[in-house]
């Protein structure tokens, strides 16, 4: 699906299944240097039992035109323009790493469009070492090794995958290299600049889910745990065995915390 943001043709994953008004809609946002196909072993399911995915790519990332955006609010703005542009009045919002972000400041912009968030690989700060926005800056194939080293747990840099081939490290590798000209830098720019994560969640008035990995080197599960102490209504859910790319690493778990939302 593709739809005009600013003259920019935006790229919408919708698993393969047409916009019906009468489901409710869940919006994905992915994380840095990165595209909606992080989401693919969800969205087909989830369109498949009447729930409208929109797994958007960024502005400059995956196929969605424009330039990259520099900050989690500029992020955050846009992502509701796009919900205006849909006409959208009432959605839920999965958000990961840097798209956690993103949706928790969409929450203090339009608190009353959203029914439930889940934050995944999420954390009250996201600081990034200058070593790695470095790379990001100036070899963008050490900063994809890197990244991708320490976003998977202990034994998917094995294989231990349910789909038979899928190779999770490459492909991620492959992701991030084929990524625009600065723009996994500017994203990991933008994730250590926002500071106000704590203090936006601690007025977040939604039910809110939050999902960690035991061996996530990248939003340690005490960073989330920071998170959900200050918002009221939320749960924090702790997958075993995995790292920060949990949707893909135990694709059945993170899908059945999803699917739980629109049950």
């Amino acid at each position: 699906m593709k739809i005009k943001i600013n003259n920019d043709k935006i790229n919408i994953r919708t698993g393969g299944y047409q916009i019906n008004n009468d489901n409710p809609y869940f919006l994905l946002l992915h994380g840095a240097g990165m595209d909606a196909s992080v989401w693919q072993m969800q969205t087909r399911y989830l369109a498949n039992r009447g729930v409208n995915v929109l797994a958007i790519d960024l502005p400059g990332h995956g196929l969605s035109e424009g330039k990259s955006l520099s900050s989690i609010s500029e992020m955050s703005e846009w992502t509701i323009q796009l919900i205006n542009k849909l006409d959208i009045d009432s959605i839920s919002i999965a958000g990961h790493s840097m798209g956690s972000l993103i949706a928790i400041d969409i929450c203090k912009n339009i608190s009353k469009k959203i029914n439930n968030v889940i934050l995944l690989g999420t954390a009250s700060l996201m600081p990034v070492h200058p070593d790695l926005i470095d790379a990001a800056e100036n070899n963008l194939t050490l900063a994809a090794n890197l990244i991708t080293d320490w976003s998977f747990g202990t034994k998917q840099h094995l294989g231990n995958h349910p789909l038979p081939g899928y190779w999770m490290l490459d492909s991620s590798i492959q992701l991030i290299t084929q990524s625009k000209k600065r723009v996994l830098a500017q994203d990991l720019i933008a994730c250590n600049q926002y500071k106000e994560a704590l203090t936006v969640a601690s007025n977040l008035d939604k039910k809110v889910t939050i999902v960690s990995g035991r061996e996530d080197k990248m939003t340690p599960v005490k960073k989330a745990k920071e998170l959900h102490n200050v918002i009221d209504n939320s749960e924090l859910i702790i997958i075993e065995n995995v790292g920060h790319m949990m949707m893909i690493e135990n694709p059945v778990k993170v899908t059945k915390i999803m699917n739980n939302l629109f049950l």
